[in-house]
C-alpha cells in the first residue's frame, strides 16, 4: 500500500508541474511546448484514474 501512496504523490506532483508548465507556455506563446505537454498530461491523468480504480477495488475487497 505504501507503494501506491508514493505513486499517488508522484502522479499528483507531476500533474501539477505539467499544468504549470502548460500555463506558462500558453502565456509566453510557446505553442510547441504546449502541444508537446498535452500527451504526457493525458497519460498521467489516465494512470491516476487507474490507480484510484485499483485502490477502490482493494478497499472494497477488504470490507
Amino acid at each position: 500500500m505504501l507503494k501506491k501512496i508514493l505513486l499517488n504523490i508522484f502522479l499528483n506532483v507531476a500533474i501539477i508541474v505539467i499544468v504549470i508548465s502548460l500555463v506558462w507556455s500558453f502565456k509566453n506563446k510557446y505553442y510547441l511546448y504546449l502541444f508537446a505537454g498535452i500527451p504526457p498530461l493525458a497519460m498521467l491523468i489516465y494512470l491516476k484514474f487507474r490507480l484510484v480504480k485499483s485502490v477502490r477495488s482493494l478497499t472494497n475487497k477488504e470490507k
